[in-house]
């Protein structure tokens, strides 16, 4: 018989990220840095992390697709989620983030381990549950990624027309909640 026992969290701490709060587990407290976007429980932000993604969603969730060897659809704790893992040959150590949304808002969670422990699954527990379906979930994040490649690509072509000192205008893309702008700066 396999028995799987709960997590007590009621006496772990809080932190508040984007506009959740998390339940943050005592391994974990006292962090390295943390702000509005960003919950950084060591230097090494891989360590155990909680991050807000809404501004950055389509340049961050891009970056772990192409630069994560596993990649999967997953459930956690009631979300829908996707999780990326890798091992780091740099660090000598496996590194996991798990993306997901809360409310209306995108967050990822990132620790070290390849899998999703029941801590991690607590802490994501304890946050509101998200407001978008699960079609809507991952079209949201195919749809950014689709963009982050539209991006590189036009980029790529430019061979990265970034200005220097004396160049001249250069050309810009942007994307916004309006779609795509293309332009020249002087």
């Amino acid at each position: 018989m396999n028995c799987v026992s709960a997590i007590d969290s009621s006496n772990w701490t809080t932190a508040t990220v984007g506009y959740e709060e998390f339940k943050i587990p005592p391994q974990y407290e006292n962090p390295y840095s943390s702000d509005f976007d960003l919950y950084e429980f060591d230097e090494d932000i891989d360590v155990f992390s909680i991050r807000y993604v809404n501004p950055r969603i389509m340049e961050l969730y891009g970056y772990f697709i192409e630069h994560y060897s596993t990649m999967k659809k997953v459930k956690v704790s009631g979300h829908d989620a996707v999780f990326f893992s890798k091992f780091d040959r740099h660090d000598d150590k496996n590194k996991s983030i798990l993306w997901f949304s809360s409310g209306e808002e995108f967050y990822y969670i990132t620790w070290h381990g390849n899998k999703i422990t029941p801590t991690i699954k607590e802490v994501i527990k304890s946050c509101s549950k998200s407001k978008y379906s699960h079609k809507e979930f991952y079209k949201i994040l195919n749809e950014e990624y689709q963009n982050y490649k539209i991006i590189n690509s036009i980029e790529n072509s430019q061979g990265y027309d970034y200005p220097s000192k004396d160049s001249g205008p250069h050309s810009f893309v942007s994307v916004g909640t309006n779609g795509f702008g293309f332009g020249i700066i002087n």
